[in-house]
């Protein structure tokens, strides 16, 4: 079964419904997967396939949560291939089970670290992508951005005046949150130098729009160890509640449909101040 980014379009105008930001998701997630198809020379849809496209990707450090939002996305458009082409059903598609636990937030000290070093590069160096770097960190971690709804900003979304991004959540949901002080300065000086789309604010460096993938990438290459756009989605929140925010605050920051979900993190915020008081009371060890 020879599969090409015609399929991906075809299969996307089935999922019309959903929201933009998911659909640039799904876009992003099955052109990989029909790069990985057409770079390795495979073509046949089968288990062992599958299971080394998702082996490949675990190499590549993507998180369990990742690894398995992909999964769903890839079984969902192999199935329609399959019925369409009235092929055999697609294989089953086995990556593992959903993380449990608690989100782990990065440190505020790493968090400052990571974005004073980084603007202290672009000051430097006064690098375009230095630049576009800075601006996506500063919002993912300044406004609490999910990376698909960083990359589905568009130049009209932000409101620098009025210091309010427009973004689109899940299930197409519209909320205008804050730009911090330095994500606005770091805007600023990013569209100064004329790399931000008329379209998509940010581009990567073919010129096309940037893909949660690139932003992962450009992560990687910027942060001391290993962290994710989404942990910088966690701190936060996590930092927002250790300092004093209410929860239903945070609740529409982030987006949440039900403060249930966003009670997670009074939990993490929790085991942060047990954390400090247990190192540094004089009792907090004992016990």
């Amino acid at each position: 079964m020879e599969l090409d980014i015609g399929d991906v379009g075809e299969y996307l105008r089935t999922r019309a419904r959903l929201a933009p930001s998911t659909l640039v998701t799904y876009r992003s997630d099955l052109a990989a997967f029909i790069e990985f198809l057409r770079s390795t020379g495979l073509d046949e849809l089968d288990a062992a396939v599958l299971k080394r496209y998702f082996a490949t990707l675990r190499r590549d450090g993507l998180s369990q949560r990742t690894l398995l939002r992909k999964a769903s996305v890839v079984r969902g458009f192999v199935s329609y291939i399959s019925s369409s082409e009235g092929a055999p059903a697609a294989p089953r598609i086995k990556v593992g089970k959903a993380p449990q636990g608690l989100p782990k937030p990065v440190p505020e000290r790493v968090v400052a670290r990571l974005l004073d070093g980084l603007g202290g590069q672009a000051e430097a160096t006064h690098d375009p992508y230095v630049l576009r770097d800075l601006a996506m960190l500063e919002l993912l971690y300044g406004s609490g951005l999910r990376v698909s709804e960083l990359c589905g900003l568009a130049r009209a979304d932000v409101d620098l005046k009025r210091g309010f991004v427009r973004v689109l959540g899940k299930g197409a949901k519209e909320r205008f949150v804050p730009i911090s002080g330095p994500a606005e300065n770091a805007l600023r000086h990013y569209l100064a130098e004329g790399l931000g789309g008329t379209g998509r604010l940010f581009l990567n460096r073919r010129a096309n729009p940037i893909t949660p993938r690139d932003v992962r990438r450009a992560l990687q290459r910027r942060a001391p160890f290993a962290i994710s756009p989404h942990q910088l989605r966690h701190s936060f929140a996590t930092d927002l509640l250790t300092h004093g925010a209410d929860l239903r605050s945070v609740q529409e920051l982030l987006g949440h449909a039900s403060v249930a979900t966003t009670q997670i993190y009074t939990k993490v915020s929790l085991e942060l101040l047990k954390d400090v008081h247990k190192q540094t009371h004089p009792h907090g060890a004992e016990g």
